[in-house]
């Protein structure tokens, strides 16, 4: 009886023995945060069974069966097999960490563990270790096939003995979680007298395993508005005043923001950078023209912003993948203000009667420079109480200043030293000449009559306020 029982036993071994698949995977599939962070990623996975054998002492041993982990999903991207780290956890019931050593995956047999003592059979657990730091990691199925050895009296006592070891790459595109606001300060007037005018670059980090294209969109065709400054009209600026590239990137393109997502690359798209993170720079400029054209109102200028990552249509896997994150762009106008006498030095000479009889005047083109960032009132006056010569003075009100012919927006005024108004309320401006009429009218020229010859002076003052 006790013969019958130990020949059905004995079967019933053999036949679990040739049910595991000799074609068995063991799959490691490597977690997005230890790609990113290059840390060592650790594994538990059963690896097939070890079949034990009365008196049969084993020293397992391990090897790979390629020279490297070779892209099974196509591409030419391999991982060397001394990424891989290996060390038996346990052999049936028995735990065997303490006495087991981790090895590092070769083409050549390593030692992983040697029994002091008859293995009994059961589940062969290994902890598989990938050093994420030692390579770039590519989207992909990477498989070697491996192949463990138990001695040389019983060489395969582990089943199965060759399986495949992929070590699979997830695909993924990660940017920072948040952009935030791309702020363009135009803060000095020499900004919009720069052909150039303005360009602000904001980073971004990004983490992957497939190449793409970045796009980039506006939320609206056009900035919204707000200020505390005043104005007389809100502006109306169009997104597409902006450009956009990416800087450092040889495929990179130049766009014009607009709310159709547009790519900021060639179709060769951006790569699989080095230890997989890259920082991104974003440039986003504005042309001295355009704002002059479109931003001179002091206050913010703001429009919704998205970025786009699309896997290229030709990586692994098939199909599309597709990352967005959201932001602000803001172009903020400082309150500027400027005058600027052109020539500092006006003359109006009498020299014959006829002067005295019809007056005289001088015309200074492009004599006044303003600009200024919000609405302005531009006022004149004198510094002095009169036109003097030594202790010989004229009246201030025998001058008139106004615009040449031609001229538009502006008044012609007396001449005191209380501030006149020679422009009210006009737009904000940058580098608006003014044309401007010196004259004595012929009904003032009485008022020189009598005075010795020389030259009569006084300083005159142009600003935005009453002085």
């Amino acid at each position: 009886m006790l013969k019958k029982k130990l020949h059905i036993s004995f079967i019933l071994l053999l036949y679990m023995g040739v049910c595991i698949p000799l074609n068995a995977q063991i799959i490691v599939t490597l977690p997005e945060a230890n790609i990113t962070a290059r840390s060592n990623y650790t594994v538990t996975l059963n690896s097939g069974t070890y079949n034990g054998l009365i008196g049969l002492i084993p020293v397992i041993e391990i090897k790979a069966n390629t020279a490297n982990f070779a892209n099974t999903v196509g591409g030419t991207a391999t991982v060397p097999l001394n990424t891989a780290f290996l060390k038996i956890r346990s052999i049936g019931s028995l735990s065997v960490l303490g006495s087991a050593t981790e090895v590092t995956l070769t083409t050549a047999y390593q030692v992983m563990y040697t029994a002091l003592a008859n293995l009994s059979s059961g589940a062969f657990v290994v902890d598989y270790r990938i050093n994420s730091a030692a390579n770039t990691w590519v989207a992909g199925i990477y498989r070697t096939p491996i192949q463990f050895y138990t001695g040389v009296l019983s060489p395969n006592r582990i089943t199965p003995t060759t399986p495949n070891f992929d070590i699979t790459i997830p695909a993924f595109m990660t940017p920072q979680v948040t952009l935030g606001t791309v702020n363009l300060p135009v803060n000095s007037f020499s900004i919009y007298r720069a052909a150039n005018g303005l360009s602000v670059t904001k980073t971004i980090s990004v983490s992957n395993t497939v190449p793409y294209i970045l796009n980039l969109q506006t939320g609206s065709s056009l900035f919204t508005f707000n200020t505390s400054l005043p104005y007389n009209q809100l502006p109306s600026s169009a997104v597409s005043q902006v450009s956009g590239t990416l800087t450092g990137i040889g495929t990179a393109t130049a766009i014009n923001l607009s709310t159709t997502s547009q790519a900021l690359t060639t179709t060769t798209g951006i790569g699989v950078p080095t230890n997989n993170n890259q920082v991104l720079n974003a440039a986003f400029s504005i042309t001295g023209a355009n704002l002059k054209q479109s931003f001179v109102q002091a206050g913010t200028y703001l429009v919704p912003i998205t970025f786009t990552w699309n896997k290229l249509s030709t990586a692994y896997p098939s199909g599309t993948l597709q990352t967005s994150r959201s932001g602000n762009l803001q172009v903020t106008v400082s309150d500027l203000s400027e005058v600027v006498a052109n020539q500092t030095n006006v003359s109006l000479a009498f020299s014959s009667a006829n002067d005295y009889q019809q007056g005289v005047s001088k015309q200074m083109p492009a004599h006044i420079k303003i600009s200024k960032t919000t609405p302005y009132n531009l006022y004149v006056r004198a510094l002095t109480q009169s036109f003097s010569s030594g202790a010989n003075q004229i009246p201030l009100n025998v001058l008139r200043i106004g615009p040449m012919v031609g001229q538009t927006g502006m008044n012609t005024v007396t001449l005191s030293t209380t501030s006149q108004q020679l422009i009210n309320t006009a737009n904000p401006v940058i580098d608006r000449n003014l044309n401007v009429l010196y004259s004595i009218p012929a009904s003032e020229t009485n008022k020189l009559l009598g005075k010795p010859a020389g030259s009569y002076s006084t300083t005159i003052i142009f600003s935005f306020v009453a002085l």
